[in-house]
């Protein structure tokens, strides 16, 4: 980086703030490859939902992917009730992937002191 000089004859360019901009850069490339590392141990990280007494239960991973869906014998003869619990069970599953999501990236965030950024 070339060093300019200010009326005063005072470097204003260089040393620190070139420092300074390589270990940002440096922040920048580490935090990117551990939110990808993350990224990818999302589909290992898995998440379940149970509605209605545990007449559905719901067992997915935090890459949004359902592995496994278990329904009471009961619900089969209403239809009805098996539709409101089934919204009700991808409604929870949903959300407790989101909050695992933010709180597994959250860890990451505050190793490198910037808490909030997810």
């Amino acid at each position: 980086m070339k060093k300019i000089k200010s009326f005063g004859g005072k470097s204003l360019g260089g040393g620190k703030q070139e420092k300074l901009l390589k270990d940002f850069v440096k922040m920048q490339e580490e935090l990117q490859r551990k939110m990808q590392e993350l990224e990818e141990n999302f589909s290992e990280m898995e998440v379940e939902a149970s509605v209605g007494g545990g007449a559905i239960r719901i067992v997915a991973t935090c890459d949004r992917r359902v592995k496994e869906i278990e329904i009471d014998e009961d619900l089969k003869e209403d239809l009805e009730t098996l539709k409101d619990l089934l919204a009700a069970a991808v409604n929870e599953i949903m959300e407790k992937i989101e909050k695992r999501r933010e709180e597994e990236m959250s860890k990451i965030t505050q190793q490198f002191g910037i808490p909030g950024l997810m």
